[in-house]
């Protein structure tokens, strides 16, 4: 092919993976433009994925992907890379390309392996390349196996391991050893706002997770991910919205905060706080709030998910039982009236979608409520109807620590005063005073840690013992206080799940 006619798309990537050296964007464009300049050939394009991994299908990089789609082929007619590594360190995706490419009737050059685009035109040449590919691909992987050794060592300590910070935090870059390591700081303006929001759960029964949500949106509050966005120079964005619009509080999402044990400072890795080797808490940062305003709280949330499904009004007897099958919205209870042929009133009642018409994620399904109802009772009943009734309470824990080492502490104090011999006149009033610490230190270390949590109490009478004496407003609350759900379709409903949990399944530490 005529130089002048060889249409060239120059390809510069350099990696995020921390163990990796990677030639400068500089450099590579350099290399990649002197090479086309002593070639005469026509550059066509110049893509460069700046933090991309090695690990990165090609098709999917964010600068390289689209050259390769079909309505950007026919732009060009090679593809030019540094390094073969620059085209991607893993094996399965480099051969991948290369047959692909050859389908297409192109070719790749790379830089530093002039073989390399002979070789990719041959089936002995491509098993050549295909061993090459394999020694970035086991640097890939030892890449991986470093980064993810530095992380589980991180996991443990107080450094923040990275992601959006909880609400309550915002994350600060310290400089230690020739590095810069993260970690959390408590952010007053989120702190304010969330003892604002307990304030509210804590003194005003009314007060709902939905409400809640509305006030915050009303006012503008950020939630973690547009405050981390807005951290980074970036504009506020609410997931598959477009930039400048921020994310929706929802009373999902302010549960899950008032819930989420980041507030006490507590390091988290998959859900689920950390512990050490001694069974305690890693704390990452100062808590948002002390034990017993969490205590208080979580009580707060509990009595809305016991009791928060409020009716709206005296004739939707499973408000808060019923939701669509569809969407998950709760249920709404309609009754309409007609007069037959007779000049007979006749009463309809039904349950349909709470989110149709006013939001277009649902279709509006409905069905009989004498259906609804009839079908909660039975399933109900069969499924508990002999099983104790548990209330489900919070209990404080307990927890010696903090005594603990204020002891250790007064132990060594004593200690050092001996040595120093403020105590040489009276030694029976250190031994005196050494034992009572060594005894209060025993004792302490003796006594369980007891985590606060939520615990069932049984309550002496079976669920259908307690069902007949409730009225349909009793009855609908005690099936919210059960976690009871039935889904409604067309004409029809089903139970969603299994609430309750069987008594042996029961933990109340984690409960």
């Amino acid at each position: 092919m005529d130089n002048q006619l060889r249409r060239v798309l120059l390809s510069k990537r350099i990696s995020d993976d921390k163990g990796e050296v990677s030639e400068s964007i500089e450099a590579q464009d350099k290399k990649l433009r002197a090479r086309a300049h002593e070639e005469g050939v026509i550059v066509v394009g110049d893509t460069e994925d700046l933090s991309i991994s090695g690990d990165i299908d090609p098709f999917r990089r964010p600068k390289l992907g689209p050259w390769l789609q079909e309505h950007n082929r026919d732009r060009w007619d090679e593809l030019w890379v540094t390094t073969q590594d620059r085209l991607s360190r893993s094996e399965p995706h480099v051969m991948a390309l290369i047959f692909e490419v050859l389908k297409w009737g192109k070719l790749i050059v790379v830089l530093d392996d002039p073989e390399f685009t002979r070789q990719m035109q041959t089936p002995e040449g491509r098993a050549i390349l295909h061993v090459k590919s394999l020694g970035p691909h086991k640097e890939l992987e030892r890449i991986k196996q470093r980064v993810q050794d530095s992380h589980d060592r991180r996991r443990y300590s107080n450094r923040w391991p990275g992601g959006i910070a909880p609400f309550g935090y915002k994350i600060v870059h310290r400089y230690e050893s020739g590095k810069t390591a993260a970690y959390l700081e408590l952010d007053e303006e989120a702190v304010a706002e969330l003892h604002r929001m307990r304030h509210e759960m804590i003194n005003d029964r009314d007060v709902t997770f939905t409400k809640i949500a509305q006030r915050l949106n009303a006012q503008g509050v950020l939630t973690a991910r547009d405050r981390a966005r807005v951290a980074k120079g970036k504009p506020v964005k609410a997931r598959g919205g477009e930039a400048g619009t921020p994310e929706r509080w929802s009373e999902s999402s302010v549960r899950l905060v008032l819930t989420d044990e980041a507030c006490l400072g507590h390091k988290k890795h998959r859900k689920e706080v950390i512990h050490d080797e001694n069974g305690q808490p890693i704390v990452l940062a100062p808590p948002v709030f002390t034990s017993e305003e969490w205590a208080t709280l979580q009580a707060a949330v509990g009595r809305r998910r016991q009791t928060g499904e409020r009716r709206i009004n005296d004739t939707s007897p499973m408000y808060g039982v019923a939701h669509c099958g569809n969407c998950l919205s709760k249920a709404i209870h309609k009754v309409s009236r007609s007069v037959n042929s007779d000049g007979i009133e006749v009463v309809y009642r039904y349950y349909q979608c709470g989110a149709w018409p006013k939001e277009a994620r649902c279709t509006g399904i409905s069905c009989r409520a004498e259906v609804v109802e009839e079908l909660v009772e039975i399933h109900f009943l069969q499924e508990y109807g002999h099983t104790e009734v548990t209330k489900r309470v919070w209990v404080p824990g307990s927890d010696s620590s903090q005594e603990l080492a204020e002891v250790l502490k007064r132990m060594d104090r004593l200690r050092r005063q001996d040595e120093e011999g403020d105590w040489d006149h009276d030694p029976a009033g250190y031994r005196s005073r050494m034992d009572g610490y060594k005894a209060r230190k025993a004792a302490l270390e003796a006594m369980p840690r007891i985590p606060s949590g939520w615990v069932e109490q049984g309550q002496g009478v079976t669920y259908l013992e307690r069902w007949r004496g409730l009225d349909r407003e009793g009855q609908r609350k005690q099936l919210i206080d059960s976690g009871f759900r039935m889904l409604i379709g067309k004409k029809t409903a089903w139970l969603d799940k299994v609430p309750l949990p069987k008594k042996d399944e029961l933990d109340p530490t984690t409960a």
